[in-house]
Formats: structure tokens, sequence, C-alpha cells
């Protein structure tokens, strides 16, 4: 207690410089706390974008789609599999889709667009999807208008509803209630046609979305193909981003219970990492940047951090003789200097967390807007917003705390050990040989 009394009243000795050091570490601090929030909300804005986009969290495809791409690959008794799906702890959403690469065209236009075509049950996807916030004009998957109305013909009533881009709607001059053509391999023949008609238009700001792709109703697109009660991919969006790889075991294990009379076929499960792995890498590449602006922030900051406590050992140095030749131990004086340190590095780090939590605030509940510069960007077939909003998670506070505080500590070792070194009379006659 009487070393902590001390530490306290030598920290103040010189206030002016006390103050100061504990303001540059403590802004330091803040700094880093801050670039550590927007790193990290970055993250988590990729990741929900990946869960939001037509990728989800975790996939479920025969065992060799991924490879082939082959629209014969797929998995029977979908409707099971799906209910099965849903009732795995964890999950929050599950859409079933078909999917395939075809051709669409109109008659007010002669061009003729390859699509990637997206069959989705409208339900589903709108629980799990940011695309229906994307739809500018009509709906989401839905039918036609006039196939709804009671009186209705039986040909209008088996009218067909599409979802496209608006890139792709300008390029075919359709609108909403355009007749358009959609050709796509089959499973009863080799091609399946039919005529759809537009019912919404979809603005992503993506080329990926709005020019090369096309969303239907799953249950029209199965009676189209021949599908049946078949799919190619079954996507899902967990609870809980932190825990993909426990979901996964879970549903691995359903699937094995359920399918043991191989009745769901030969299943794959792959969270979203092993579905597009050069997003995983991205992620990875920008974790080790918060290492890498540790080291650069404590580099920074050893400077000061030195010069104040070498500073400190200088002008002390005849006191430290004297309290060493009436029998003051060495092991003393360099607690008393290191408990300057920690006093120091607790008052800095409470000011850093002060001044960084104000921060990470602002950009949490702020962020900002970079989309007068562009309007987003692609990566990997998916689109991220220009948005960026930082991350309050206890990993954005913790982790820069410990490393300045600790740093700091540390950094303090140096003059510590020089002040227990000192000999007492070359302290007291030369003011500071220490060995």
């Amino acid at each position: 207690m009487l070393l902590f009394k001390m530490a306290w009243r030598n920290l103040w000795r010189n206030r002016r410089r006390s103050v100061l050091t504990i303001s540059a570490i403590g802004l330091g601090l803040a700094i880093l706390i801050t670039m550590v929030s927007w790193m990290e909300g970055m993250f988590e804005m990729m990741i929900e974008q990946v869960a939001r986009s037509s990728m989800g969290h975790v996939q479920i495809h025969h065992s060799e789609y991924i490879e082939k791409r082959s629209v014969k690959l797929t998995m029977p008794a979908a409707s099971r599999l799906t209910t099965m799906l849903e009732a795995v702890e964890g999950i929050e959403g599950v859409s079933p889709r078909l999917l395939f690469t075809g051709s669409i065209r109109s008659s007010r236009s002669s061009s003729i667009h390859v699509v990637k075509v997206v069959a989705v049950d409208p339900e589903r996807e709108r629980k799990m999807s940011g695309l229906p916030d994307k739809v500018v004009d009509g709906g989401f998957v839905v039918p036609p208008p006039e196939t709804l109305k009671p009186d209705a013909p039986a040909r209008v009533k088996n009218r067909k509803g599409i979802l496209i881009g608006a890139k792709l709607a300008k390029h075919l001059k359709a609108e909403l209630g355009s007749k358009v053509r959609l050709d796509t391999a089959g499973f009863k023949s080799n091609t399946s046609a039919a005529a759809f008609y537009v019912t919404g238009i979809l603005r992503a700001g993506s080329d990926a979305l709005d020019k090369s792709m096309v969303m239907v109703s799953l249950k029209d697109m199965q009676a189209v193909t021949g599908a049946g009660d078949r799919i190619h991919e079954a996507t899902m969006v967990v609870e809980d981003v932190t825990a993909v790889e426990d979901v996964v075991r879970r549903i691995e294990a359903s699937i094995t219970g359920a399918n043991g009379d191989g009745s769901l076929g030969d299943l794959a499960v792959q969270p979203w990492w092993e579905i597009s792995p050069e997003i995983k890498q991205m992620l990875d590449i920008s974790d080790a940047w918060n290492g890498i602006m540790y080291l650069l922030m404590m580099s920074i900051l050893s400077a000061g951090i030195l010069t104040t406590m070498f500073m400190v050992v200088f002008e002390r140095t005849r006191e430290f003789g004297v309290r060493l030749a009436v029998g003051t131990r060495p092991r003393s004086l360099f607690l008393g200097v290191m408990l300057e340190a920690i006093l120091m590095a607790l008052l800095a780090s409470l000011v850093g967390l002060v001044v960084g939590a104000i921060s990470v605030a602002y950009f949490v509940h702020v962020g900002i807007d970079l989309s007068s510069l562009a309007g987003g960007w692609e990566f990997a077939g998916i689109f991220f917003e220009n948005v960026y909003r930082g991350s309050a998670a206890p990993k954005v506070f913790i982790e820069p705390t410990l490393v300045v505080f600790v740093g700091t500590i540390l950094f303090a070792l140096w003059p510590s050990m020089k002040v227990a070194r000192m000999k007492a009379l070359d302290a007291i006659r030369q003011g500071g040989v220490t060995g």
C-alpha cells in the first residue's frame, strides 16, 4: 500500500508531462479502438451480405453438384428435406432452390440474353434474403395480378410471374406485365420453354443481378422443367454467425439420422467459406491487418512511453541513490517505477476507452456513406453496400486495450531494470551511472 501511495504521488510530480503522456497513450488507444471497430464492422457487413445474398451461411447440394454443376445432380424429397432443416436448432431460415442457366427474350426486342435462373419459394426466400428490399417496381416473385381474379379463365390463371433486373428489363424493353420467353434445361426432355410475365423489377446495383439473373417461383419451375419435388440447393441462414460450424454438425447429424434408406440422396453440407473461399481469404487477410495496426500503434507509442520513463529515471537518479544508501532494496525501487507505469497505463486505458467508445458509437449508429463516390462494389458475385458501420463487439474494446496496457508495462521494464541496477555511490555522486 505504501509503494502504491508513493507511486501515485511520484506520477504527479511533473503533472504536465504525466498528463501529456497519458493523453497521448489514451488517444492512441482510442484511434486503435476506432480502427479495429471499422475493420470488424466491415467483417460483419461482409458476412451479413453473404448471408443475405444468394449464398446464405450454409448450403446443401448433391455431393457432386458444386464440382460439376450439372442440372441432373438434384436432391429428391425436397419438401421433406426443407421441413427437416427448419427444425434444426440454430437455423433462422431455409430456402430450397432450383438453379439453371437459360436464355430469355421478349417480343419487344430481338436480343436474346443468357441468364442465371433461380427458382425459389417466395415466402421462405423473403425471410432470409435482402433481395426483396431491392425490388423497385412490382413485387418479389409474385404471380401476375390477373391470375388472382376469381373469374379469370384457365389460360390466364396458368400464367407465371418472373422477377428481372432493371438493366435486363431495359435490354428486353420489358416492363410490368410484359411477356417473356424463358428457355432452360429440362428433366423430362433436353430443354424446356415457357412464357412468363414480368411481375417485378429489381435494382441491386450489381451487374450480376441487374443484367444476368431472373427469379421465378419454385413451384412454377418444377412444373415447367418436370423436376417434381427435386431441388439443386437448400440455402440456410443461421441465428448466430459465430456458431455456423455447430449448426453444420447438427444438420449433418439430422441428415444421417433421416437418410438411412437413402431417400434424401447423396448430400453435402457446406458452410459459406467452402462455397466461396475467395471471400474467406479476403477476411483472413483483413484480419491480419489488425495485428499490423497493433504493431504500428505500439511502435509509435513506445517512443513516448520510453521517453517519459527515462526522464523519470534521469530526474530522480540522485534520489534513487540516496534511497539505496539508506537501505532500500533494489527490488523496491523496481516495483515503485513499475507501479508508476501501471498507474499511467490504467489512466491512459480509461481515457482511451471513453474516447474510443464515443467514436465507435458514432460509427455504429451513423456510419460513413461512400455512395457519392461509388454505388457499392461487387466481389465473388456478391454485392456490398457502400455505407460502412463500425462494430461494437466486445473484442473491439478488449483487444486494443490489452495490447496498449500490456505494451506500456513491457516498455516500462527497461527503465525499471536500469533503476534496480543502480549503484548507490555512483547515483549520488555522478547523477546516475546505471551499469
